[in-house]
């Protein structure tokens, strides 16, 4: 996710370790951008050394704990930690809105072409319902309006 959207980055039906797309994801983020990222809010399965020091090389902070035992000295910040939390929720957040309203759930095809479209058709429904949200949000007078003969919308 970056500003709301919803992005699909790799679809695959063969077996890979996700760890190994993150290089590749955070460059194409700079190659849309013109910056890299000041943080990435990922699974455990991303936080391994080489992510890390890809990370840390390019001033880039990955949440979660670190790797190895916790240090005896060292308080971790705990207010960081929370808010990397609650932010990582959204992204889960996204994934359950996709699957409950969206049809990602409910994908019954059986080639592989005709799975990955549906996919991102799903996504791309994700992202539609966000935008729809946020012009009802900054024209909402425009559209409940008695003019209009609309009394009423709900978006999802």
């Amino acid at each position: 996710m970056c500003g709301g959207f919803t992005r699909l980055e790799k679809q695959s039906f063969e077996a890979y370790n996700e760890s190994t797309t993150l290089k590749a994801i955070i460059e194409r983020y700079r190659e849309r951008t013109g910056t890299y990222p000041e943080r990435v809010l990922a699974d455990k399965i991303y936080r391994n050394r080489d992510n890390l020091a890809f990370c840390k090389e390019r001033g880039i902070r990955l949440s979660g704990p670190a790797l190895g035992r916790p240090k005896k000295n060292e308080k971790p910040d705990r207010k960081q930690d929370y808010r990397d939390i609650c932010e990582r929720v959204e992204v889960e957040r996204k994934f359950s809105l996709a699957k409950l309203k969206c049809g990602l759930g409910k994908i019954y095809t059986r080639l592989a072409e005709t799975t990955e479209s549906v996919i991102a058709l799903s996504i791309l429904v994700v992202n539609l319902k966000k935008i729809c949200h946020d012009f009802f949000a900054v024209f909402p007078s425009c559209f409940l309006s008695r003019k209009f003969g609309i009394y009423s919308v709900t978006i999802n």
